[in-house]
């Protein structure tokens, strides 16, 4: 059994196979979950094109 380490970013290709959608709209999905986290928290940096994973989580996986 292979065990997939998780990244502490999630990328574009993670955002789509979520949300089965294409990469441009998983990209605007990442760009708006950062332009959240910054307002949340302005001093933080966020990188383009990715998102911390524990943002992503909590504000897109809960159930």
């Amino acid at each position: 059994m292979e065990v997939m380490e998780k990244t502490v970013y999630v990328d574009v290709n993670e955002v789509c196979a979520d949300w089965g959608v294409c990469r441009s709209k998983g990209y605007a999905i990442i760009k708006e979950l950062s332009e959240r986290m910054k307002k949340e928290n302005p001093k933080l940096l966020v990188m383009s094109g990715k998102i911390n994973r524990i943002y992503y989580e909590e504000a897109c996986m809960k159930r």
